[in-house]
Formats: C-alpha cells, sequence, structure tokens
C-alpha cells in the first residue's frame, strides 16, 4: 500500500479536483443539465437553469449599459450555445488527465494543462462580455482569471520536476 501511495504525486491532485468540479457544476450541470431539464419536465426544473432562466440572467446583466445592450444582447441566441459548449472543454480535458494517470509521479501533464488554458480561454471570454457591460460576475471572473493563470504556471512547473 505505500509503495503505491509513492507513485501518487499529491501536489497536482487538488488542481485536477478543481478544474473538473468547477466546470462540471457550472458549464454541464447548471447549463447543459438545467437547459435539457428545462426542456424535458418544464413544470419540475429549476427556472433559473432553463434557457429563458439563462436568456433572463445574462441579458439582464448585458442591459445594465448600453454598449452591452446593442453589442450583447441581441446575439445571445447564438452566443450562449457557444459558450456552453466551451464551458464543458475544461471538465472534459480534467477527466482525460484523471483517467490518463496524470497524478501519477513522472507523468506530463498534457491533459491538465490542456484543461488549464481551455479554462482561462472560457474565463476570459466570459470576463470580456462581463466587463464590457459593467456586470458584477466579472469581479469572482477576475479572480478566476488570476488563478487560472497561476494554475498553468504550476502545472508548467511541476512538469518539469
Amino acid at each position: 500500500m505505500s509503495n503505491m501511495l509513492k507513485k501518487i504525486h499529491f501536489p497536482i491532485i487538488p488542481l485536477q479536483i478543481f478544474l473538473f468540479i468547477f466546470w462540471f457544476k457550472n458549464g454541464f450541470i447548471d447549463k447543459v443539465m438545467g437547459i435539457t431539464l428545462g426542456v424535458v419536465t418544464p413544470e419540475t426544473a429549476y427556472q433559473g437553469d432553463t434557457w429563458q432562466g439563462w436568456a433572463g440572467y445574462i441579458i439582464g446583466n448585458w442591459d445594465k449599459s448600453q454598449v452591452g445592450h446593442a453589442v450583447l444582447s441581441p446575439f445571445f441566441p447564438a452566443l450562449f450555445p457557444v459558450v456552453v459548449l466551451l464551458q464543458c472543454v475544461p471538465f472534459i480535458l480534467a477527466a482525460m488527465s484523471i483517467i490518463g494517470g496524470e497524478f501519477l509521479q513522472g507523468k506530463d501533464r498534457v491533459w491538465l494543462m490542456r484543461a488549464a488554458v481551455a479554462s482561462l480561454f472560457v474565463n476570459g471570454a466570459m470576463l470580456f462580455s462581463q466587463t464590457l457591460s459593467g456586470a458584477s460576475d466579472g469581479q469572482y471572473l477576475w479572480q478566476l482569471l488570476g488563478l487560472g493563470m497561476i494554475a498553468i504556471m504550476y502545472i508548467d512547473n511541476q512538469n518539469k520536476k
């Protein structure tokens, strides 16, 4: 048992867990499952996670500024499905990292690096829209952007060990 524990690279596991859980919850559960349940069982689905719920919340945030209202709101039907798909990419890549055994000593963390880069890209896209419209979600997205940059540097550092 102790020989098996020596093969595990414990410093990388929290990052794998964070990237997987954060994007699984925010991308897949909130968006994909919420919208699906809104279509399949509209009377019992949580209305905030249905297409209409997300449209009201996101467009409501974008409409807080004239720029967001003019530039982003009219394109919600086209932009939202893209964002939903993009939000699923980091958790899929993090799952590939776990399945590929990148939590073991001596493994290159290729999939985890891809998950971190995808997370940074998705976060940047969301941050752009929220900052452009002056929405309050921008505050936590700036923090997540910083964490994403640190995660990429950390993975790179761990890969060099």
